[in-house]
């Protein structure tokens, strides 16, 4: 597994998320007042990572939700062998996309090809789901990565918002409106349910530099979900752009394919 660091910018500087600089380090800067941005990976990483004659599965983040697929979909043509690399809209991000990552190195030691990896992938995105509770909706709508209708009531809502992934992965909507976390919670839980996880779930919580909800969120979900193994998670910086400090994204994702799965593995 290859994996391209998405960068990351602040007042002109710029970094590769996790190599160059911590979710730490980051969030120091942008609750400083800086305006953060992020960018897909830089162009001459991809295509070193391309520049094999083996055959390259391109697991890219929800095109919407991020340029890269798009930027990657042009890069594919300059390979060396443009027809040996399969380019996926994962349609997620955050730990579902972990999950097909991890599943699809799995499927390439058990000498599976990249047509039939690709196909199994797509089996595993239909059980995605992504749910996030924004403490600040700046961050989501500088990005435009609300829909219309969730951009408008970001600016009426004081309380506990809950956004989710529309079905085609490329923004984020309205899910629900609480009073408490816990409603909100609930409100993920219910959704989770009606869509059908279960048994052979992994859900993740990840965070923001919020470990306390974090960990209480975990704590709530492992009681309502006895069946699904869970997990916690940091956020990396390009995602904090996007989100912002504090949010907490809650994802489900069936690992019955594989479900011995280790999604702390990477």
């Amino acid at each position: 597994m290859t994996v391209l660091p998405l960068t990351v910018s602040v007042d002109g500087s710029t970094w590769l998320e996790y190599e160059d600089i911590s979710s730490k380090e980051f969030l120091s800067l942008v609750r400083a007042g800086a305006l953060p941005q992020s960018a897909s990976p830089p162009p001459a990483l991809t295509l070193e990572a391309y520049d094999t004659d083996e055959e390259v599965v391109h697991l890219a983040m929800a095109d919407g939700l991020s340029g890269a697929y798009e930027m990657t979909c042009g890069l594919r043509e300059q390979a060396r062998n443009p027809e040996r690399v399969h380019v996926v809209n994962t349609r997620t991000l955050c730990v579902p996309h972990r999950a097909l990552a991890l599943f699809a190195v799995r499927l390439a030691e058990q000498g599976l090809d990249a047509a039939r990896i690709v196909d199994e992938l797509h089996v595993m995105m239909g059980s995605m789901r992504s749910c996030l509770m924004p403490e600040d909706f700046d961050y989501l709508r500088r990005g435009g990565r609300l829909t219309p209708l969730a951009a408008k009531f970001a600016h009426l809502v004081r309380a506990f918002p809950v956004m989710e992934q529309t079905d085609d992965g490329r923004r984020l909507d309205r899910l629900a409106i609480a009073r408490s976390f816990k409603k909100a919670l609930a409100a993920i839980a219910a959704d989770f349910e009606g869509r059908g996880v279960g048994a052979g779930y992994f859900v993740g919580v990840s965070h923001a530099d919020n470990p306390g909800q974090a960990a209480d969120a975990l704590a709530w979900l492992q009681e309502r979900f006895p069946a699904c193994r869970l997990g916690l998670f940091e956020l990396g910086p390009a995602f904090i752009t996007q989100g912002g400090p504090s949010c907490i994204a809650i994802q489900a994702v069936d690992l019955g394919a594989c479900p011995d799965l280790d999604l702390r593995g990477l």
